[in-house]
């Protein structure tokens, strides 16, 4: 038996690719009908002159609470009134870096692949964290990276906020 070493060339990513990283504690799932609340004070939303018409902000909020609603969730309007809290953080790199990401949030998705020659392009991240309220503890993350085309137009952007947090939602810790 003798081993062999191959060398293949791996297909190259488009500046397009999503990568996401999701965690959460294995001990909690999160009962159907459970009530969700947005927690105002842990909402970062970084704004950019260079999307300032792409209303991404009331996009990515509309598609988180519908992804809570689609796991059988009861999205209330007071965090008094919820089991549990959902925020989000939203930057693009110029606002918010990697190693500021890791050290803040503890997770980083890592796409790498966005041009450094395009002034059209940018790596933004989006990172969705649920608080269970008795205890304050943050029951489970996700984080995701792509490359954000500025003129991109509003349709597409809108069915790429809408696959990329539909893709962070597919770990969310759903009791079965």
């Amino acid at each position: 038996m003798s081993c062999v070493t191959e060398t293949r060339e791996s297909p190259t990513m488009s500046f397009s690719e999503t990568a996401v990283v999701s965690v959460g504690d294995p001990n909690v799932s999160v009962m159907r009908e459970s009530t969700f609340a947005w927690l105002p004070e842990a909402v970062h939303f970084y704004e950019d002159e260079r999307l300032a018409d792409a209303s991404v902000k009331p996009l990515i909020e509309k598609e988180i609470v519908k992804n809570i609603k689609r796991q059988e969730m009861i999205f209330v309007d007071s965090v008094n009134g919820a089991r549990y809290s959902i925020a989000y953080t939203a930057a693009l790199e110029s606002s918010l870096d990697d190693s500021a990401i890791i050290r803040r949030y503890g997770l980083l998705p890592g796409i790498s692949q966005i041009p450094d020659n395009d002034a059209n392009i940018e790596k933004g991240s989006l990172i969705i964290y649920v608080f269970e309220n008795r205890s304050g503890s943050i029951i489970w993350r996700s984080a995701a990276q792509v490359g954000v085309k500025f003129d991109m137009p509003v349709e597409q952007r809108k069915e790429r906020i809408t696959r990329v947090i539909a893709k962070m939602f597919q770990t969310f810790p759903l009791k079965k």
